[in-house]
């Protein structure tokens, strides 16, 4: 009995066996389904694998990359073999580490009559250089407006359209409000009719209106129909019923989705979210808008230091409040990342930047948006907190200050890890340059500042040799600063490729060469619009470069920009993205994908 039942189990166990080791069925593949993209050349920008033919995308995952044939099957899973890139040469995803969506989309639907050309998705938008050729644009564009709703138009600036005032907007048309906002967005001129739109038609509804905390008196003028810098603030928020409508919003935003995929960029920073309403309303509208799957884009929310102040009734309560948002936003497409944005000096477009000397050759003072003794109290405040700072710097007079205020932050210890970028830099010293790299600091600099601007400001603005050198990017990457570039959209076209050709080239739109000791090597260019760019706004690890495990955002190009010659960086034409493992055609726009 024992013996058969001792047989009867070793048949058992070696039926069992045999059916454990002989693969009689084959292996289900494990894991998500592995789409392996291959391409003519894709540029990782990572130093151990600068190169390769092939990635292995899933789950919006990198998890692999190699030279040679494609493998057939990775990790035992189900892997297809995508082609459509095998002529093509893919970047990183661009990033716009400094983008204003709400600007873009209060400003897109309107009347551009700008000095230089634009490329939208609308169609291009000529540039007007001359006072004649702006009037007589201006005109026509008023004739066709619909006579019941404000006209406003975006671009003009004093140097090449000469100066504007409320007495020119009523001759050309006095029947409905007029708001021409300067080209740099920190002003607006307005007829008798936009005033009264305002509700600031009578002086005293003027004064009540600018007679307000953190206000400027000198930023506005009754006569004049003018507001600026803190006082346009004001006036914005009567403007508000027009500009911030949704069917306004919606075509605004729109047009910007369709540019930056046009133009490759998959990530941007809003720059001052907040900045026309309050932050819980703009980060709502834009978590709705691009928490959806159809729009590839990840923006980074950034609070700014007056808005939180503002809502949190004092500056000690703001790092608190912020906190507080950030815990809203921690989704993977819209977010906060422990950052605050401060600002020092005025615009560069204007200009109204604060200048050490040489000074202006007209003898402006310049302007503060926030007053030095100001900024050194949030500078502190924010940086005791734990916050990475972002510091909008346009002058030298104001980066000195700027400067001085960081030199007094503690970098050692609890605060080792905290980071510090310097916004825009439209003119710098090389002795602040030399501070800038022994402070440890990082520069997202403003290039389309030469390109504009630089022939222009050059013997009427500034002295010659301080408007060649404006935005210093050779010395920066001389100097071993960390380095971005940006766009400030609408201060420049979101378009990586054309700032890093500004970069590379220093040529303005005049084809004057400006500096050439100041230009930028293509690489540093081509990591200042993709991992270097990720670093300004602390995301790095997740994207800006293409490695096992990072985010799979590709930026799809017709040639490689290293192989291009540098005049032709701009020329470089964009089929579209990969976002997240997902192709989105660039004809198409992005929500037809």
């Amino acid at each position: 009995m024992t013996s058969v039942f001792f047989r009867v189990l070793m048949t058992l166990a070696i039926i069992v066996f045999v059916a454990s080791c002989g693969p009689s069925t084959p292996d289900k593949p494990a894991g998500a389904p592995i789409t392996v993209y291959v391409a003519k050349t894709i540029i990782t920008m990572e130093p151990d694998q600068p190169k390769a033919q092939w990635v292995a995308v899933a789950d919006g995952k990198i998890v692999a990359l190699g030279d040679g044939s494609p493998p057939k099957m990775l990790d035992n899973r189900h892997t297809q073999i995508e082609k459509r890139f095998a002529d093509k040469v893919l970047m990183p995803g661009f990033i716009d580490p400094h983008l204003h969506p709400m600007i873009a989309a209060v400003l897109l639907p309107t009347h551009f009559i700008t000095p230089e050309d634009w490329n939208l998705p609308r169609g291009f938008e000529a540039g007007v250089k001359t006072r004649q050729a702006y009037l007589e644009k201006l005109k026509k564009e008023l004739a066709a407006a619909p006579p019941d709703q404000p006209f406003i138009t975006w671009g003009w600036h004093a140097l090449w359209h000469g100066p504007m005032s409320r007495a020119d907007l009523d001759a050309l048309d006095n029947t409905k409000p007029v708001f021409i906002w300067q080209r740099s967005f920190h002003e607006i001129v307005t007829n008798t009719k936009g005033m009264e739109y305002l509700g600031v038609g009578q002086k005293a509804d003027f004064e009540a209106l600018i007679d307000h905390p953190g206000i400027d008196p000198a930023h506005a003028d009754f006569e004049r129909g003018y507001f600026s810098e803190t006082a346009l603030a004001a006036a914005f928020r009567r403007l508000a019923p027009a500009v911030m409508a949704p069917k306004w919003l919606g075509r605004g935003l729109g047009e910007m989705n369709a540019l930056l995929l046009q133009n490759g960029v998959t990530t941007v920073s809003d720059m001052a979210t907040g900045i026309f309403g309050s932050f819980p309303m703009e980060a709502g509208l834009i978590q709705k808008t691009y928490a959806r799957s159809d729009i590839p884009l990840r923006v980074m929310l950034m609070p700014y230091a007056s808005e939180v102040t503002a809502r949190a009734g004092s500056l000690a309560a703001a790092p608190a409040l912020i906190k507080k948002d950030e815990a809203g936003f921690e989704g993977n497409r819209v977010f906060i990342n422990n950052r605050v944005k401060l600002l020092a000096d005025g615009a560069f477009f204007v200009p109204a930047m604060k200048l050490h000397s040489p000074a202006y050759l007209d003898g402006r003072p310049g302007k503060w948006i926030t007053k030095p003794d100001l900024l050194r109290q949030q500078a502190q405040t924010f940086w005791d907190a734990g916050f990475n700072l972002h510091i909008h710097v346009n002058g030298d007079g104001g980066l000195d200050v700027v400067l001085d205020t960081l030199a007094r932050l503690p970098r050692d210890g609890v605060h080792a890890d905290q980071r510090i970028i310097l916004e825009h830099l439209g003119i710098s010293r090389q002795d602040q340059i030399a501070r800038i790299a022994d402070l440890g600091l990082m520069v997202s600099a403003q290039p389309n500042y030469l390109y504009v601007l630089g022939g222009k400001y050059a013997d009427k603005l500034l002295e010659k040799d301080q408007a060649e050198h404006m935005v210093r990017l050779g010395s920066l990457e001389r100097a071993g600063v960390p380095l971005a570039l940006h766009s400030d959209m609408t201060m420049a076209p979101a378009d990586p490729l054309f700032l890093a050709w500004i970069g590379v080239n220093r040529v303005n739109m005049d084809g004057q060469l400006m500096a050439p000791e100041e230009r930028l090597s293509v690489d540093a260019a081509m990591r200042a619009i993709t991992i270097e760019a990720a670093r300004m706004i602390g995301l790095e690890d997740r994207i800006g470069s293409l490695a096992r495990g990072k985010t799979a955002d590709f930026t799809v190009l017709d040639e490689n920009p290293y192989a291009v010659e540098p005049m032709r960086l701009r020329d470089i034409h964009v089929d579209g993205v990969v976002f997240e493992g997902k192709w989105y055609d660039a004809k198409k726009g992005a929500s037809d994908n």
